[in-house]
């Protein structure tokens, strides 16, 4: 039987693909955390591009748009670190076990989860996010982020537009 352009990736392929771009997002994102806390921890917010971009840095204890970061100390720790990681874990062991998913698919997922490995490394670590990023125009602006914010949200469009993008072919 030869291979159609359905078929999935082999699952050492998926997982070869998934350690090396996981590794590439959570190294990434640990070095541009690192180097932007040095730069920017206790400094003003630095404004550029007509305020387009702010760089600066806070802590952020809570997920996206400091949504949680009023819960306790034990039910953040279960809910962002014990249950991300069980999602991570969950989404990584659907993907390698479907044998549908192919090359896009798999560098999505692998996206999404070493997005998250990078912040459970703050949360496990700092007990909150190092976030040093925010864009927008006027008052139209993206919560503050960092790179793995990026990957995961690369992440989860790419999941939903392969497939149509694959349907209108």
């Amino acid at each position: 039987m030869t291979p159609s352009a359905d078929d999935g990736m082999p699952l050492g392929r998926k997982v070869a693909l998934v350690l090396v771009l996981a590794a590439i997002v959570v190294a990434a994102d640990l070095w541009t955390k690192a180097a932007f806390e040095l730069a920017f921890y206790g400094q003003p917010t630095l404004h550029l591009l007509g305020d387009t971009v702010r760089v600066g840095f806070v802590l952020n204890s809570g997920v996206f748009l400091s949504l949680g970061h009023a819960l306790g100390p034990q039910t953040r720790f279960w809910l962002f670190v014990v249950g991300v990681g069980g999602v991570l874990a969950l989404l990584l062991g659907l993907t390698l076990k479907d044998a549908r998913f192919r090359t896009p698919e798999v560098a999505a997922v692998a996206a999404i989860v070493g997005g998250g490995i990078g912040n459970l490394v703050d949360r496990v670590q700092l007990g909150a996010v190092r976030d040093f990023l925010n864009v927008g125009i006027g008052p139209l602006r993206t919560g503050i982020f960092n790179v793995a914010d990026m990957a995961i949200t690369f992440g989860g469009i790419a999941l939903i537009l392969i497939p149509l993008i694959r349907k209108r072919r």
